[in-house]
């Protein structure tokens, strides 16, 4: 109760710039800056810095846990901008200062983050989300840091505390009676449950006099003001936010949403945390008003900032009372990711059902199982109200349950659909924005309704227009289900052999195979291999009718861009009579960021570009894109028709995906937000050893783990347990790789950089418990 009457120190600027200059070495420009109950200046000459001058009746232990603490996230959490401790001249983190009479003040200095306090900005969901997300990075890098002043500290804006304001209902006239029944419903509600959840040394008063935000965009620039530390439960970080906040926004209920999914984001809130997150905010804000009443009563001589800033306002209790704790409590939760379960059968009961249906070998991920059934964005959610990032699925380019190409597909089913004997201009659109698209190389469009179907007639196109039977294909390569597109799937060949007419060539893996990173000419040496191949298909009597690729070789270990390479091997094979089909199917459409399509990274132009799955969002589609003159030499040697192929409802959703990338810049998203992601991954093989290399092109990803990083060791088992161990931090990954030790991820284009920072936290954790 200390603090009640702030009674900061008094110190004038001529005695403030002494200080700095005798103990820290600082000269410059003084001005005052605002605080609670301390005094602070910015000192403005070789650098920008503040001194900070504590209160007399501020123990200087607890100065010293603030330089402690700023010292450990230095070391813990070097992305987060915070201030750096400038040290004295003896290497002292802080100095004891004689102020008036006996009074003795702590005193140390921190580096200025200069910007725009929160509060002076306009604050929307994104703003918010991000501070949520910045709340949870600052807890995080507080993990594991403890200073003995801060163990048992009683502070008075720890809600633990409430009950000592109780007396002081009486500072609020008419409103007093009902302050005084919300505080002891709230501290019923909460009595005994705060010892069980999490708890380490928090923050605990970020709000918008707290963050920096950038001068010129909404970058937040900045958290400062580390005094009101103390250890307790973790959750007081989000819920002190979620009241601090309140008088930053007219939206209450989109501001706590955004904060909670920002921080959930980072730091898995649990279902008991939620349950008790709406009283925890109504006690900090009642703790807020209360503290402001008293001081305006019983120091009215006193300037308080906090509540010129406008905290404590009575009418910040509307938005809880409006909303209700039921309510509350439910949004909440489903912000967290921790939505109401839906029920229905177990998990055990589906499989036995599956397995009826299904085959004995069912091919699901995870162990148990997950019972997905609902999406949106770059999440999923399970039945029972769990929240999973996706990191896996490239199918919803543009997000799960898009709402752009949902409408789309809702539209056009109420209007016609039909197949393409009839005439139509959605066909027509969508197949020439294609061809646009590859710059006026393929304009020629079939049209089906898979990746398989498109890579099979695209096969039978090569062997129609050149006359002969051979394929060569990537080891460990995969095309799809057809019989013919299985066939140059050697991925997907369990105990058989390629057929004759197919050679496998050496996939471009400078990390694992016979010629490594910083070999001479790299690309040329392994498209040599299909020399190797084509002699050997002439051995049998053959001639290579096509080369298959997959832009981003995802199967081979999601292989970075192997300057060279694919140039060369396209080269190759056309010398010997055979096209080049670009499989587009996982690496187009911006996936592999800076370019539309993958092939554009290899610096070719193919004679096939095909597409599938991801080009309607996950609605069934398939288009194969070539020379108009290839199209019309094989429908002059068969007929081809797909019934369903380039339907009104696939063309309509193909048409919103376009727009979606288009409208929403993300081929540009999908470059700067894989560059941050994969700078992120390599940190963390910075960190770990398991990890052996880290490989990416926009937003897909491969993590390969190793048992030692001198002998190169694949590790699958901590493989496939470190799959299980994300699934349990709310975050999706798969396996890829000859030997099953690739960690393969490949977002939905609409990842941004607070997914991608969740995403990194969530590996990082389960990367610590593997």
């Amino acid at each position: 109760m200390k603090f009640l009457a702030t009674n900061p120190p008094r110190f004038t600027a001529e005695a403030a710039a002494d200080i700095a200059r005798t103990h820290f070495g600082l000269t410059g420009q003084i001005t005052a800056l605002y605080s609670e109950r301390d005094q602070n200046f910015r000192i403005r000459g070789a650098g920008d810095w503040v001194l900070k001058i504590a209160n007399e009746m501020e123990a200087p232990d607890l100065i010293d846990a603030q330089v402690a603490a700023l010292d450990h996230l230095a070391r813990t959490a070097p992305d987060i901008p915070l201030p750096k401790v400038r040290r004295s001249a003896d290497g002292a983190g802080f100095r004891l200062i004689a102020g008036q009479g006996e009074a003795c003040h702590a005193t140390f200095a921190v580096s200025y983050l200069p910007g725009r306090i929160a509060s002076d900005c306009a604050l929307g969901p994104d703003d918010f989300r991000g501070i949520g997300a910045m709340i949870a990075r600052v807890e995080r890098g507080m993990r594991g840091f403890f200073h003995p002043a801060l163990g048992n500290r009683a502070l008075l804006w720890d809600i633990r505390e409430l009950h000592h304001l109780c007396a002081k209902a009486r500072h609020l006239g008419p409103q007093a009676d009902e302050i005084t029944r919300l505080l002891h419903e709230v501290m019923a509600r909460t009595s005994g449950r705060l010892d069980h959840l999490t708890a380490q040394v928090i923050h605990g008063d970020i709000h918008g006099h707290n963050v920096i935000m950038a001068d010129h965009d909404t970058r937040i620039a900045g958290i400062i003001d580390f005094g009101d530390m103390f250890h307790g439960p973790a959750i007081l970080n989000l819920s002190n936010a979620m009241a601090d906040f309140l008088h930053d926004t007219d939206q209450p209920q989109a501001m706590w949403q955004a904060l909670i999914r920002g921080y959930a984001g980072i730091r898995r809130i649990e279902p008991e945390e939620i349950d008790l997150l709406y009283d925890l905010a109504l006690a900090r804000q009642l703790a807020t008003i209360l503290i402001t009443a008293t001081r305006a009563a019983e120091n009215a001589d006193e300037v308080d900032y906090i509540a010129d800033a406008g905290f404590g306002a009575p009418q910040g209790l509307a938005p809880f009372l409006t909303l209700g704790r039921d309510k509350a409590t439910a949004i909440f939760g489903a912000a967290a990711g921790l939505s109401a379960p839906v029920g229905g059968p177990s998990v055990t009961t589906l499989m036995a059902r599956r397995k009826k249906v299904l085959g004995s070998r069912p091919y699901v991920f995870y162990d148990p199982p997950l019972h997905l059934v609902r999406g949106e964005g770059v999440w999923l959610f399970d039945a029972e109200g769990r929240r999973y990032m996706d990191l896996y699925n490239n199918v919803p380019i543009v997000g799960h349950c898009n709402p752009r190409v949902a409408d789309a597909i809702a539209t056009q089913t109420r209007i016609l659909n039909t197949n393409t004997r009839y005439l139509g201009e959605q066909l027509l659109d969508y197949a020439e924005r294609l061809g646009a698209l590859t710059g006026g190389a393929l304009t020629a469009c079939a049209f089906v309704n898979s990746g398989s179907e498109a890579n099979d007639i695209a096969w039978r196109m090569a062997r129609a227009w050149t006359g002969q039977q051979g394929a060569l294909t990537q080891e460990f390569a995969y095309h799809g289900i057809t019989e013919a597109i299985d066939a140059l799937s050697p991925s997907a060949l369990r105990n058989a052999t390629p057929p004759v007419h197919v050679r496998t060539i050496l996939a471009p893996d400078g990390y694992r195979g016979p010629f490594r990173h910083g070999t001479p000419d790299l690309g040329r040496r392994y498209a040599e291999d299909a020399d190797r191949a084509i002699r050997s298909l002439a051995q049998a009597g053959l001639k290579p009718a096509a080369v298959i690729t997959d832009s981003a070789f995802l199967t081979n270990g999601v292989l970075d861009p192997c300057p060279g390479y694919v140039a060369e091997l396209f080269a190759r094979v056309r010398a010997a009579g055979g096209l080049c089909i670009a499989d587009e199917v996982q690496s187009g459409f911006g996936r592999m960021g800076q370019h539309f399509w993958g092939y554009q990274h290899h610096g070719v132009t193919p004679d096939f570009v095909t597409i599938g799955k991801p080009a309607g969002n996950g609605h069934p589609i398939g288009v194969v894109l070539t020379r108009p003159e290839i199209l019309d030499h094989f429908i002059e040697q068969t007929a081809f028709f797909s019934t369903f192929g380039g339907n009104n409802v696939s063309c309509a959703a193909g048409i919103a995906v376009l727009d979606e990338i288009r409208d929403r810049n993300l081929v540009a998203r999908a470059t700067g937000t894989g560059n941050r992601f994969k700078a992120g991954l390599k940190q963390l093989a910075d960190q770990f050893p398991l990890v052996g290399d880290v490989r990416g092109t926009g937003l897909v990803f491969g993590l390969e783990l190793v048992l030692d990083r001198e002998t190169r060791a694949p590790a699958p088992v901590e493989t496939s347990r470190l799959l299980e161990l994300m699934r349990d931090e709310g975050a999706l990954a798969g396996s890829e790789g000859v030997h099953g030790n690739i960690v393969k991820m490949r977002p939905p284009l609409v990842f941004d950089t607070q997914d991608c920072d969740a995403a990194l936290a969530a590996l990082r954790r389960s990367l610590e418990r593997l």
